[in-house]
């Protein structure tokens, strides 16, 4: 038969010494009360004289003080002992009640085992019956004989000795009582479960939170589980002398389940036999992993798989042996949606993405957000064939039409694709794939390229060229040269447009064609410009202050455009070289038409006094309902059109048309690429206003260009 289970919140004195001192407690207080009454009744019927009555009457006050004050003591009571066995001893004829009395009321005060010292109160009443003895002698014509002093003495040194060890006894056994409640407490109120089971791993003792936490009913505590059965201490791997705490998983009343990390210890102090077992509720911290360990594995935008989570895939596919297909996706055009939209539509867009994305690969692959607008699938399995497929079906998912932006739109990507070579590690495998993006992006973007040897050599060279192109912005190997531009009425030079090279160290003089691409997508077009700018605005302001009278036109790239930083870059420009807004004019392409931002930043541009240009009209975005909106003050008639007017009388009307189409718009015509004299001819009788081209001069260093000052 089992036997019964108990909290460990029972009586504190259930030990068989605690017990055993309850006991001596009880009778030594009504040993206590039987000797005040008798000793009462002595003084009454016993006793001489009329003093007796008064003793006899103080005797109640002592038994009143036990009766109202159990466990508290006082000196008023002290001294009313002292009074009543000091009377005794002349009242009574022997000193046997008066010692009885005295034993009375010291075993009860010893056995109580108050903190102050216990001789302090009950020396009065010792005092008290000695001096009365003493007092006795004295005045009674009996001899002092050895017998009598030692009747008088040793009872009360017995008493002494024994009191005194009973007192330090109950004392200690109060502190080891306060102990005991003090853990009761400590235990009853702690968060921890604790269980104390025996050999066959039955519960012998356990507190309330143990009985919570095991979701055990209130009669009936069961076996405490662990992670590989329902008993702990029967467990065969060790969870029984577990250094660490183990977690088992537990199910509440209520349906709901929770985590436990459960400790068990054997008790070799107390029994071999035992085990102390604790366990604590970690359900909370373990949601709190669960959920680190999750944004850890997934992109909390688009709940794809994260780059770090990615890699671990990655790793354990190259170590399972087989073919291992790893595509690098990059959006292409993504930062202008982002800019032009706003961040809320950036991220709308990629998730689209990454749903289209995870569509196309299916169960059999893997996609991942590597971050910003990067995306990567793993294909395990996959040759190049497959790749290459699985690649056409993202393309193909991505190019669907998107209408959550306002207006109709496409994802369009570059993705590049490598596939798994024996010893090829993580690290490489992902270096490959991106090159091969790289390139497709750099051919256009909208296509798939498969990794090629030969593409780390050019991707090595393009972040060379990125490395250095970064030192020349910061270095000053950027140089300005200026190309007339000429008054067609008067063949006066009636300003320069700035052209930059670049004076690089071991390759010569590079022009723009050779570098602002690599500008365009490093984000170094904006400091690029942004010189370019003021070395112009200087140059223009010298050639003033020599009298040449002379604008400046500079091209500026969308991308400068649209950055906020633009408007303040150029007013403090002009500021600080002095030179008049109208003396400059910003060239830009009709790809400004496309961006809205870049757009705004134009005709605030305009509105500070500064000149605008329309390069290469014709050859992009034209619109007349653009050019009727956004006014320009210059428009710019490309090459293309100058260089075949001699071949067709079609090309020679459209020029014609656009020079009339600008003077509707209030606009100047400046022809380009001009390097005949006929060609300029054409030009001045069909009414425009301005050329350039190498039939005026080259572009050329400031110092160099040999002008007249042009005519105000």
């Amino acid at each position: 038969m089992a036997r019964p289970t108990r909290t460990v919140v029972d009586d504190p004195l259930s030990s068989p010494g605690q017990a055993g001192l309850r006991r001596t407690r009880k009778l030594a207080e009504v040993y206590a009360w039987l000797s005040a009454v008798a000793f009462t009744l002595q003084l009454f019927f016993v006793g001489t004289g009329p003093a007796r009555f008064a003793l006899a009457l103080l005797v109640p006050l002592v038994l009143a003080s036990w009766w109202l004050s159990p466990t508290r003591d006082s000196w008023l009571i002290a001294m009313v002992e002292c009074v009543v066995a000091h009377g005794a001893a002349f009242v009574l004829p022997t000193p046997q009640p008066v010692i009885a009395f005295l034993f009375a009321v010291t075993l009860r005060r010893a056995l109580r085992g108050d903190n102050e010292p216990f001789p302090v109160r009950a020396v009065p009443a010792l005092l008290g019956y000695l001096s009365g003895c003493a007092v006795w002698i004295a005045v009674t014509p009996a001899a002092v004989t050895g017998p009598l002093v030692m009747a008088i003495l040793m009872p009360l040194v017995g008493l002494g000795v024994g009191a005194m060890a009973l007192h330090e006894t109950t004392r200690s056994a109060r502190l080891v009582e306060d102990a005991h409640r003090t853990v009761e407490t400590v235990v009853r109120a702690s968060p921890v479960g604790l269980v104390l089971v025996d050999a066959d791993g039955a519960p012998r003792l356990h507190n309330d939170r143990a009985r919570e936490l095991l979701a055990w009913a209130a009669a009936r505590p069961g076996r405490v589980p662990c992670p590989h059965g329902p008993d702990i201490t029967a467990c065969v791997r060790g969870c029984r002398s577990a250094q660490e705490a183990v977690e088992v998983r537990v199910t509440r009343p209520d349906g709901s389940t929770g985590v436990l990390a459960v400790h068990a210890v054997p008790v070799e102090h107390v029994s071999e036999q035992h085990t102390v077992i604790t366990a604590v509720d970690v359900s909370k911290r373990r949601e709190l992993e669960d959920e680190l360990r999750t944004r850890a594995e997934r992109d909390e935008l688009t709940g794809l798989a994260g780059r770090t989570h990615f890699l671990h895939l990655v790793d354990d596919a190259l170590l399972a042996g087989e073919d291992v297909g790893l595509l690098v996706i990059d959006l292409d055009g993504f930062k202008e949606v982002n800019d032009a939209e706003g961040h809320e539509a950036g991220d709308w867009y990629l998730v689209s993405a990454a749903e289209r994305i995870s569509r196309a690969v299916g169960p059999v692959a893997t996609a991942a957000r590597l971050g910003g607008d990067e995306f990567a699938v793993l294909a395990p399995g996959h040759d190049v064939r497959e790749s290459a497929r699985l690649a056409t079906r993202i393309l193909s998912e991505l190019a669907r039409p998107l209408t959550g932006l306002g207006h109709e739109t496409v994802i369009r990507a570059s993705v590049g694709i490598a596939v798994s070579a024996p010893g090829i590690g993580t690290a490489d495998l992902l270096r490959d794939a991106d090159t091969a993006m790289y390139v497709a992006k750099r051919e256009g973007g909208g296509r798939i390229r498969l990794f090629r040897p030969e593409m780390g050599e050019q991707v090595l060279a393009r972040q060379r060229d990125k490395a250095d192109l970064r030192t020349a912005v910061s270095d000053g190997q950027l140089v300005l040269h200026y190309q007339p531009i000429v008054d067609l009425a008067t063949s006066a030079a009636a300003g320069a447009e700035a052209l930059v090279r670049w004076q690089r160290p071991g390759h010569g003089l590079l022009g723009p064609g050779e570098f602002i691409g690599l500008a365009e997508e490093t984000g170094l077009i904006v400091p690029l410009g942004n010189k370019v700018l003021a070395g112009a605005c200087e140059q223009a302001m010298r050639w003033l202050q020599q009298g040449r009278s002379l604008g400046v036109t500079v091209n500026v790239s969308t991308r400068q455009l649209s950055a906020p930083a633009f408007l303040p870059s150029l007013d403090r420009v002009l500021k600080t070289t002095g030179l008049p807004p109208e003396r400059l004019t910003i060239e830009v392409t009709e790809s400004v038409w496309a961006d809205g931002a870049a757009m705004r930043g134009l005709m605030e541009v305009r509105e500070t006094g500064v000149r605008v240009a329309l390069d290469d009209f014709g050859t992009g975005y034209s619109s007349l309902s653009y050019l009727q909106r956004y006014p320009f003050d210059v428009v710019k008639i490309d090459r293309s059109f100058t260089g075949a007017l001699s071949d067709t009388g079609r090309t020679a009307g459209v020029v014609r048309c656009i020079i009339d189409l600008a003077e509707v718009l209030g606009a100047h015509t400046v022809a380009e690429g001009i390097e005949t004299q006929a060609q300029a001819d054409w030009l001045r009788n069909a009414g425009c206003a301005y050329a350039q081209g190498y039939l005026f001069g080259r572009p050329d260093l400031a110092e160099n260009w040999d002008t007249q000052p042009s005519v105000p």
